[in-house]
């Protein structure tokens, strides 16, 4: 604007002062056919009075006449030219270099000459009144654009603060249901749209992952079958539960298989034995709390955390649950009613020294009175009282 502000006043100056010289020399000019007859006559008063009428408008700062023998007839100059400043006189000398000179002649002879100096006052006047209302335009249209650049650059700064405080957010914690706020700027309202969309897309990418982890996660700890945890999802409930002491002391652990499972698998097929193991795991998850654990160990083994249990009796309780519960014949695909019956061995936390321990106290159990023709025994029992009735 300062380039454009400068190069505007001086062309403008130029032209004016070409503006200028032109309206002297014609000035001059008019005054020769205004003097003619005075000159001749020599009546200097005459031509003092042509003169003083155009310099006393503004257009003259000195006009001097002479006659035809070069005699000064008559002359005249402004009163302020002595009051004039340095910038003033500055002006003059730039805008009239040279006084202009211009015979006077009556046919075709020339019978005297004109010489006059023009007057800047009426220039200058305009020339700082110009200036003046370029430095107010200039001021107005600095002070519009500091104000809409600075609106402008506080509309980026605030849409550039936004798309990083997400994106810190969401590199931070994760967090791709975060959205940038839309912006006034129409560029940085389109980059808004598409970081957005990014984080949409990286949302439902972020959603589909846990799913797909949660789900390989859960085939990875429960059967696929029956849906409950597997041996290893069993073993490490245990390991942890065990390692508490305070939670051990309440431990006990029931581990099952199943009476004639190969036999039923032999006779009514797979599919009837898949039934059969679905429909024990149903039975026997139904019967403990929310608190126990029950698992498929594998074939037709199962196991049972159960805790809180401080005393055999409470085993037995839920033990007998158990088996009365397989007491109602399973329904085969084919329809087939068959009589299901388990074996059941059972140990307690407090009678153990590791996880695994407890694991084959159970396990032990379970074997031993599978070969006494089924039912459920409780370890560490089985040596010295093989026959206590815990009901």
């Amino acid at each position: 604007m300062s380039i454009s502000g400068i190069s505007l006043s001086t062309l403008s100056l130029i032209a004016l002062r070409n503006y200028a010289e032109n309206n002297l020399a014609l000035l001059a000019s008019t005054l020769s056919y205004t003097v003619e007859s005075a000159v001749i006559k020599g009546d200097g008063e005459i031509v003092r009075a042509a003169l003083a009428e155009i310099g006393e408008r503004g257009c003259l700062a000195n006009g001097r006449v002479y006659d035809g023998e070069g005699r000064l007839l008559a002359s005249w100059h402004t009163a302020s030219r002595a009051r004039q400043s340095s910038l003033d006189r500055l002006i003059a000398r730039w805008f009239f270099p040279q006084p202009i000179s211009m015979p006077v002649t009556h046919d075709g002879k020339e019978v005297g000459q004109i010489w006059l100096i023009g007057s800047v006052s009426q220039v200058t006047q305009y020339i700082y009144k110009t200036l003046a209302w370029l430095a107010a335009s200039l001021l107005t249209t600095a002070t519009l654009a500091s104000l809409l650049s600075r609106r402008m650059h506080a509309g980026v700064i605030q849409a550039l603060q936004s798309i990083t405080a997400v994106t810190q957010d969401v590199r931070q914690r994760r967090a791709f249901g975060q959205r940038v706020p839309a912006a006034e700027i129409a560029e940085l309202h389109a980059l808004s749209h598409d970081f957005n969309c990014l984080l949409a897309e990286l949302d439902e990418w972020q959603s589909h992952m846990k799913r797909e982890h949660d789900n390989l996660a859960h085939q990875a700890s429960h059967d696929s079958l029956t849906g409950l945890p597997n041996r290893i999802a069993f073993e490490e409930a245990l390991t942890q539960a065990f390692a508490d002491t305070a939670q051990r002391q309440g431990l006990a652990l029931l581990f099952i298989d199943g009476d004639r499972f190969k036999q039923i698998n032999d006779t009514w097929g797979h599919a009837a034995g898949d039934a059969i193991i679905t429909a024990t795991a149903q039975r026997l998850r139904a019967q403990v709390r929310k608190t126990d654990m029950v698992a498929r160990l594998g074939g037709d083994e199962f196991a049972i955390l159960l805790r809180n249990i401080t005393e055999p009796k409470q085993i037995a309780s839920v033990v007998q649950h158990l088996m009365a519960s397989m007491e109602n014949p399973l329904i085969l695909p084919e329809g087939e009613p068959i009589v299901w019956s388990l074996s059941i061995g059972a140990a307690m936390g407090k009678n153990a020294r590791s996880a695994e321990g407890l694991l084959a106290q159970a396990d032990a159990a379970m074997y031993h009175i599978k070969a006494l023709g089924g039912g459920w025994y409780l370890s560490p029992l089985l040596q010295s009282h093989p026959q206590v009735d815990l009901a």
